[in-house]
């Protein structure tokens, strides 16, 4: 199995993404995540798909994706090459022991904090899937109170 992310223009008319994620039902794909928004252009819709299958279903993928209504353009991108990003919230529990280690994480990990009181801070992570993986697994144990992710968006490397 392997990972791949598609990235696919489409006309931004109504069920253009339950006609995509229709495809990966009836198909049996592996569809680890969907991501969708208007472009710059206002009558065009991005929508990015990260999938995991064998590399000779990923053709199949493609064309059948660029048979459907509303398809403008199926591109595949590599993880590895592409530029690809994941947003993630966590609202983690404040404590003495939690406040020692906030300076240890900020040389670990890009984030924001983006609102605080007393009892809890949120932070917004926007990195690789694997990196926002890592920074919950360092926080979990202070105790997660909340988490929001987004599925992965990605664009092709300007150096390709």
């Amino acid at each position: 199995m392997k990972k791949m992310i598609l990235s696919v223009i489409a006309h931004n008319n109504l069920g253009v993404i339950a006609r995509v994620s229709g495809l990966f039902t009836r198909r049996g794909f592996s569809l680890t995540s969907l991501a969708g928004e208007d472009t710059h252009e206002p009558t065009i819709s991005r929508l990015t798909l990260s999938i995991e299958e064998e590399e000779k279903s990923l053709l199949q993928i493609q064309r059948q994706l660029e048979k459907l209504v509303d398809i403008k353009e199926v591109e595949i991108l590599e993880p590895d090459i592409d530029v690809a990003r994941d947003l993630a919230l966590i609202k983690v529990k404040l404590s003495p022991d939690f406040n020692k280690i906030i300076k240890n994480i900020t040389k670990s990990y890009d984030f924001r904090v983006v609102d605080v009181n007393s009892e809890a801070i949120m932070f917004q992570v926007c990195s690789t899937k694997e990196v926002i993986d890592n920074f919950i697994e360092v926080v979990r144990p202070y105790g997660i109170l909340e988490s929001a992710r987004t599925g992965v968006i990605a664009l092709a490397s300007v150096n390709r």
